[in-house]
């Protein structure tokens, strides 16, 4: 045990291809299967490991079938994750200044915020950086947020809700969104003068996947008409399907103003007249880098300007008051 407060002698031995390894054994939960993927003998995957974790002098996996980390595991895979993320970004970095490009920007972001609010960042960037490279993730906040810790994103623009202001994270605030119900032109609750929610129970649902923020805002308005949540309704996070059914059948769903009002404009749905009281939280920005990339701060400036300019178009409140902060445990 080192008790000078150096760091001990294994440490500075470990190079990337180790944490490689152990990312990949925590993929195939298997031994033969990590060196067979990785072209090495598994007798000497097998030292390999013994070594590793007598230098650290803690066990990473429990033996058996699958493999499974123990808890000193967890937390070097954490760290394992992070730097390889942090080395493929080095080397897309790299890349960039020696083809002449700006520099690269992961993104990831949800359905309404990659269909609405990207394009017109996007847009904005490529005018200035014309060589600025952008590569879009599209995906839930459960998919995402992980992606980001381990620095495969450089950036999610999505809600901030509780689960996304994780410890480690930065965060801004940009705009607050209304909610809107939709359904098709010409379906029968267009003809109703006024609304409620038991009307809208009579109808067949989209719903998005539980646990996501509007599926909670959705039940909770059901909630307090004494309703249960739709049932047998349809599940499902692609919007171009969501537009499909919608427009197909007399199917109900809700949606982010944004989303809501361009669809209806292009003349594709309808936007119902009846309120959705209970709050979603803001659209913002989530990062991980206390110190971003030259091209990500242009893209990050991009969004807040794109944001604001959405933001005065819906009368949400604007972004004057967004606050940035990072989370700590």
């Amino acid at each position: 045990m080192v008790m000078d407060g150096s760091p001990p002698a294994w440490i500075s031995r470990l190079k990337i291809r180790h944490f490689e390894v152990l990312t990949t054994l925590v993929q195939t939960g298997s031994q033969s299967a990590t060196a067979e993927r990785l072209h090495v003998t598994q007798p000497a995957l097998s030292k390999w490991l013994r070594e590793l974790e007598q230098n650290m002098g803690c066990p990473l996996f429990t033996r058996g079938r699958p493999l499974r980390l123990t808890a000193y595991g967890d937390v070097v895979l954490r760290y394992a994750q992070r730097v390889l993320g942090d080395s493929a970004r080095t080397v897309d970095e790299l890349a960039s200044l020696r083809s002449g490009s700006s520099g690269r920007v992961r993104v990831g972001a949800l359905g309404p915020v990659a269909a609405i609010v990207l394009p017109k960042v996007i847009v904005r960037c490529r005018s200035e950086l014309p060589d600025l490279q952008i590569t879009v993730f599209e995906d839930t906040q459960d998919i995402l947020l992980p992606r980001l810790q381990r620095h495969e994103l450089d950036c999610v623009v999505g809600r901030l809700q509780p689960a996304a202001l994780r410890a480690g994270i930065f965060s801004e605030a940009l705009y607050e969104e209304p909610v809107h119900v939709v359904v098709r032109p010409r379906h029968p609750l267009l003809k109703r003068k006024k609304l409620v929610w038991h009307d809208l129970a009579e109808f067949p649902w989209i719903l998005p996947l539980p646990e996501t923020p509007m599926r909670q805002r959705v039940d909770a308005e059901f909630a307090a008409s004494g309703l249960p949540s739709p049932r047998n309704a349809v599940e499902s996070t692609s919007l171009l399907t969501n537009q499909r059914l919608l427009q197909q059948s007399d199917m109900v769903m809700a949606m982010s103003r944004q989303l809501a009002v361009h669809l209806r404009d292009s003349g594709s749905l309808a936007i119902l007249p009846i309120r959705l009281d209970h709050a979603l939280g803001a659209v913002g920005m989530l990062w991980v880098d206390e110190l971003p990339s030259a091209a990500l701060v242009r893209f990050m400036e991009a969004v807040r300007t794109i944001s604001k300019a959405l933001a005065a178009d819906s009368n949400a409140n604007g972004p004057g008051a967004r606050r940035r902060t990072r989370s700590t445990r």
